[in-house]
């Protein structure tokens, strides 16, 4: 072979290289490595306050080679739309709860049962769950990178607090997901489902009667000036998450990846302290402008809890495979 087709074999080499390891080395401090996120809340939310924090980590951490670019308030995309405009590359990172997607990925079903998560035992659970929620999310090109700390379950009604099943009988409820919506209607509710940020007009209407959502969401939206009545039950409700375009993921230096997944460690354990102390604050600010906070006793917490729990065998035959694997870790640290 003469010196002329060595040079072109060495250069195809050099060209396959580069295509078959992505745009790994297509970024650098110069032309750096840019992440969209689009967060649906606004810029002091603590959940963008906690996104903005990781941003700030992988930045230093990588020098510069990777930064984030951010879309706060629904910018860039609604809530709903956080698995599949990242799927699609419209954003690189965003965050939603799991009742979004759940009926286009029953898998996710369990996590829409109240009590299924112990968030006494957060970061055990979010270890656990983290090589399943992969597996479900790899073939939509997503990378679930994170899950959010929210304990706290927030019944919210306009006239009435719920302390009991028995209270949601002839109203119009909001909730999240099919099983939550089978619960409703099991205590004798209507179920609707629309965006948080369609309620407070839905609410002020009469519309609906009141929802379930979260202490963050219910301050952040003002919802506590139509629904001031907040029950708020020692069980979970959901979760939410943190999705990146696998894509980008995928096309990090390995090194980068590392200084990204040391972030994520961080943030998950600051995360807990931070967010419990911010959840504490928000109840008192929503108490300090009218709202009126009932917290439920345990034996009333349990009466909630067995209609939940009588739903495992139905998510179990809805979840498929990798759903029957999220309930097995969970049956372990389940709320009883």
């Amino acid at each position: 072979m003469n010196t002329n087709s060595v040079a072109r074999v060495l250069a195809c080499f050099v060209c396959a290289l580069f295509l078959f390891s992505g745009s790994a080395v297509a970024y650098d401090e110069k032309a750096p490595m840019v992440l969209k996120c689009g967060i649906d809340n606004p810029p002091g939310d603590m959940k963008a306050v906690m996104i903005k924090r990781l941003g700030d980590l992988v930045e230093q951490g990588t020098k510069g080679r990777i930064k984030f670019q951010y879309f706060f308030g629904g910018s860039l995309i609604a809530k709903p739309q956080f698995v599949d405009a990242v799927s699609k590359g419209i954003a690189d990172i965003s965050l939603g709860p799991g009742g979004f997607v759940s009926g286009k990925i029953p898998a996710m079903s369990i996590f829409e049962i109240y009590g299924a998560i112990n968030f006494d035992k957060f970061l055990e659970i979010q270890k656990a769950i983290e090589p399943t929620m992969i597996k479900v999310f790899e073939p939509k090109d997503v990378r679930p990178i994170m899950v959010l700390y929210n304990p706290d379950t927030v019944l919210a009604h306009r006239t009435k607090f719920l302390k009991a099943p028995d209270d949601w009988k002839g109203q119009k409820m909001r909730v999240s997901g099919r099983f939550q919506s089978t619960l409703a209607a099991k205590w004798g509710a209507s179920p609707v489902f629309m965006p948080p940020g369609e309620l407070f007009l839905a609410l002020q209407r009469g519309t609906i009667d009141g929802h379930q959502l979260i202490v963050d969401i219910i301050n952040g939206l003002k919802l506590y000036e139509v629904t001031p009545y907040l029950t708020m039950p020692n069980f979970s409700n959901n979760i939410e998450f943190v999705t990146m375009n696998l894509k980008k993921w995928n096309a990090m230096t390995e090194a980068d990846r590392a200084v990204f997944q040391r972030a994520l460690d961080e943030i998950k354990v600051r995360m807990v302290q931070d967010f419990k102390k911010d959840l504490e604050a928000l109840k008192t600010t929503m108490a300090s402008k009218g709202a009126k906070i009932y917290y439920t006793t345990r034996e009333e917490d349990r009466a909630y809890l067995k209609d939940a729990v009588a739903l495992w065998p139905e998510v179990r035959k809805a979840s498929g495979p990798l759903g029957n694997e999220f309930c097995d870790i969970l049956e372990k640290f389940r709320q009883k």
